[in-house]
């Protein structure tokens, strides 16, 4: 068509024709096969965004053996059903991570493969798209955990294996141990209930060097009532505050002594009675670990003598 001929075009037909030019052009850009269709079998298939999908079609759905690459840098190639990723498949995001395994309804699901790029990686089974059910992870800091997964997070029965040696074995919740047992790269052991990783609640202490602990603990020290046994056999039930002998309590010396009475940062303090293994007793008060103050001095005969001390000398 020639200039001469536009001109003498009428203004209805020439914004007729406009509009049939227009119309050509937005058809052009819309969502469509570049080559090939679901009529052949295969083919090619863009959308406006630039999303891009090439591979098998069947009954006008992607379906079969195909490549999905995006405009954000991810791309997978694996099979297809219903238009959505289903079966095996590879996933290769644009960050670098690569996921290999199974697929359901355009999400991980089954059993899979994730390599991320910074070196971790994570051998089990998802759910919806997320780490659940039984599965392993390696960590950069080469940490292992191997166990139970819900929605993300370590849950139910599983083991975490540190670098230096430490490990964990029991029960985890919301990613955090819940009850268990950690053994210590130098022998130590703990089993018992955690709170935010640490020994609380009720719980069992063993030292490798023969000690033990038992009772309660708060924020990963011996806090509450509890009993602790040295090597050496020396015993202690009674109260603890921030891993030492606070409150009251009973104190048994391997030589037969015992002590009855208050305990402050370790030591005997505050009023109490003492138990010699000869039957004799003494009543009174004591300050850091020694007699200081009026007491009574009972023998095993029943023979009561009243004394005053000063720094566990005595002054009368």
């Amino acid at each position: 068509m020639n200039k001469t001929a536009l001109k003498i075009l009428s203004p209805t037909l020439f914004l007729a024709l406009c509009t049939a030019l227009l119309s050509t052009q937005v058809h052009s850009a819309e969502n469509g096969w570049l080559r090939g269709s679901c009529e052949s079998g295969s083919g090619v298939y863009r959308w406006t965004d630039s999303d891009r999908y090439e591979g098998q079609c069947l009954n006008n759905s992607f379906q079969g053996q195909g490549t999905l690459t995006l405009k954000n840098g991810d791309r997978y190639e694996g099979q297809f059903q219903r238009d959505q990723k289903n079966g095996r498949g590879v996933y290769f995001f644009a960050n670098g991570d690569r996921y290999e395994g199974q697929f359901m309804n355009g999400r991980q699901h089954g059993q899979g493969v994730l390599n991320r790029a910074n070196g971790e990686r994570y051998v089990g089974q998802y759910l919806n798209g997320q780490k659940s059910g039984r599965g392993t992870f390696y960590f950069l800091n080469a940490d292992r955990y191997e166990g139970n997964w819900r929605e993300e997070r370590f849950e139910g029965q599983g083991a975490y294996h540190f670098a230096n040696g430490d490990r964990y074995e029991g029960q985890w919740r919301a990613g955090e141990q819940a009850q268990g047992t950690f053994r210590w790269a130098d022998g130590n052991r703990y089993e018992g209930q955690f709170s935010n990783n640490k020994p609380h609640g009720q719980g069992t202490f063993d030292w490798t060097n023969g000690n033990s602990y038992k009772g309660q603990w708060r924020d990963g020290k011996q806090h509450g009532r509890g009993e602790k046994e040295w090597a050496n056999g020396d015993r202690y039930e009674g109260q603890w505050q921030n891993d030492q002998m606070n409150g009251q309590g009973t104190f048994y010396y391997v030589n037969g002594n015992r002590f009855t009475g208050g305990f402050q940062n370790d030591q005997i303090s505050g009023q109490g009675t003492y138990f010699f293994s000869n039957g004799d007793r003494y009543v009174g008060p004591w300050l850091r670990g020694e007699r200081d103050g009026r007491g009574s001095y009972t023998d095993a005969s029943g023979n009561t003598q009243a004394m005053e001390f000063r720094g566990d000398q005595r002054l009368n």
